[in-house]
């Protein structure tokens, strides 16, 4: 029987070790493989809420689609709140920024929200949050709120207090600091006297919020101009374009086979089209599209007495076109964006019969977010 020799000994020690490594890259590669690769596509478009009852816990529902067809499913979660003592009013509003900072966003994401009840003082969240006290904890919850952005969006943070009965005028400054940091500026801050007047802000800021999220396109067709043409159209019913306080402006150009306006200007209006508006060619005519097109007071244009007009080269007077009207070449088209919104509600047993008045705000305002969401 041959004898091996010292250097096939030192081959085999040398080459256990290899093949061991060899092996052990090789499994992990296959489970590398077998990993679902990071799901970087954005949300579906549409109205995102979530909401946090609390008291000596926290009783949340996550975010997830509000619309016609899903508002029930929020409106029983509230149904279902219970009282209990306790009030971990900071805890709660940092973990629905936390649920904010994590979660998947759609692509037209334009406001991020927290609206927060309360009727007393904070009880313990320090605890919970790792702080060495509540006003460290209300500090650290209160910077998020005026620094961190949610896929580059700030939050607008709310912040409703009724005075409840641990509320004595003794603390009454610590109950309106509260409300003041867990705000993001001082116009969000309500303070009211009871649960009637309370609703009426749940009310107000709910309508705000479901306005903010629809964008008002108003789209104006007109045959083809030639080029360098300055055209103009009116919105406020004036008998000739010089006279007008509330116009869009603009020089008629052609790009390829569309039409467009550069240089463009909006007197007494706002609008989010810029200074140069391309259009859509329909034969003959071009349609420009003027998106969020709003009056002087933030309200959807009225179009009813929009009239266009035109300057050709050489010309110094303005001349109307009869054949344009308000009827058949404007149209305005509601386009609803998508946001993220906290409800963060306290379910102390301080509230008493308040409760179920809070429970009943609560519900109106998800109704009046759900608006017109079809859930298509």
């Amino acid at each position: 029987m041959r004898m091996k020799t010292s250097n096939e000994k030192n081959m085999k020690r040398h080459f256990l070790p290899i093949a061991a490594i060899m092996l052990a890259l090789t499994l992990t590669t296959l489970t590398n493989c077998r990993k679902k690769p990071a799901d970087n596509t954005p949300a579906q478009e549409g109205l995102y809420l979530g909401i946090i009852g609390f008291n000596s816990e926290l009783n949340t529902m996550p975010l997830g689609l509000l619309n016609q067809n899903t508002k029930t499913v929020f409106q029983r979660f509230v149904d279902g709140l219970t009282m209990q003592d306790g009030t971990i009013l900071y805890h709660a509003v940092n973990t629905g920024l936390n649920s904010l900072a994590t979660a998947k966003l759609p692509a037209n994401l334009t406001n991020v929200s927290v609206v927060t009840f309360t009727d007393g003082l904070d009880q313990g969240s320090y605890v919970l949050g790792g702080y060495a006290s509540g006003d460290e904890y209300l500090n650290a919850v209160s910077s998020r709120i005026r620094n961190e952005l949610v896929g580059g969006v700030n939050i607008s943070a709310y912040s409703i207090g009724v005075r409840g009965s641990d509320v004595s005028l003794a603390n009454m400054t610590d109950f309106r600091n509260n409300l003041k940091k867990l705000a993001s500026n001082d116009q969000h801050v309500f303070e009211v006297n009871n649960m009637s007047q309370a609703s009426v802000k749940f009310a107000e800021i709910a309508q705000q919020l479901f306005s903010q999220n629809i964008y008002y396109n108003v789209s104006l067709k007109i045959p083809a101009q030639n080029p360098n043409t300055r055209i103009r159209f009116t919105f406020d019913n004036v008998g000739s374009a010089s006279l007008s306080q509330r116009y869009i402006e603009g020089v008629y150009v052609r790009n390829g086979d569309h039409g467009q306006l550069t240089e463009v200007t909006y007197h007494g209006l706002q609008c989010q089209s810029g200074s140069t508006v391309t259009a859509t060619s329909q034969g003959i005519f071009d349609v420009f599209t003027f998106r969020d097109l709003l009056d002087p007071l933030d309200k959807p244009l009225n179009t009813d007495n929009v009239k266009f007009w035109s300057k050709p080269n050489q010309m110094s007077l303005w001349e109307s076109h009869s054949e344009f009207t308000s009827s058949g070449n404007s149209h305005t088209v509601s386009e609803y964006r998508s946001a993220m919104i906290m409800l963060v509600l306290d379910c102390s047993s301080s509230l008493g019969s308040d409760f179920v008045n809070m429970k009943t705000a609560a519900n109106s305002f998800i109704e009046t977010l759900s608006g017109n969401y079809s859930g298509q």
